[in-house]
């Protein structure tokens, strides 16, 4: 692949990583109240890069740190899977390895996560915590499907294990 091609194809994927960000959680999502503004750019570094055009895949390795606007994202590995009816059309994303998404005081972290584009899924496993706040919920597996806005925290073959802050009392 060329400089030229790489150059639209790693802006193709930045874009389609502004599409994931969000979707962790929606504003009237249960699971959190990440927020971030697409028209941000979006920067990643990483210690490699490899491109393999044949099975269009992209894995960013080593220290990945994704950022868009307030959002971020960090993993040992993010691996890219593109190709479909558009140029540079992002269909899969893989976070691999201490993955953590924050945004202010809302964090979600598990050892992978998974974005299927094409079916609006996210599945985050490996010991999930979920933070909001003061609010903690815990277990093996986050999923959430953004076209229903759904979304369950399965506790694998433990419990899911929740603690919730209560507000302060307003003083009269």
């Amino acid at each position: 692949m060329n400089n030229f091609a790489r150059q639209i194809f790693i802006g193709a994927f930045l874009g389609a990583l502004a599409l994931a960000a969000p979707a962790l959680a929606q504003s009237n999502s249960p699971f959190g109240g990440f927020k971030h503004d697409e028209t941000q750019p979006i920067e990643i570094a990483a210690d490699a890069l490899e491109v393999q055009e044949a099975n269009s895949i992209a894995i960013f390795r080593g220290a990945v740190v994704a950022g868009q606007g307030t959002m971020r994202l960090t993993a040992n590995e993010l691996e890219v899977l593109y190709g479909g009816t558009e140029t540079g059309q992002i269909r899969n994303l893989k976070a691999r390895g201490d993955v953590f998404i924050a945004n202010g005081a809302e964090t979600a972290k598990g050892e992978f996560a998974e974005y299927d584009v094409e079916n609006g899924k996210i599945v985050m496993t490996g010991a999930v915590t979920l933070t909001q706040g003061g609010n903690v919920v815990k277990g093996a597996s986050l999923t959430i499907d953004l076209n229903t806005g759904r979304g369950a925290i399965d506790g694998g073959s433990g419990r899911v294990k929740s603690v919730f802050t209560p507000a302060p009392k307003k003083s009269e």
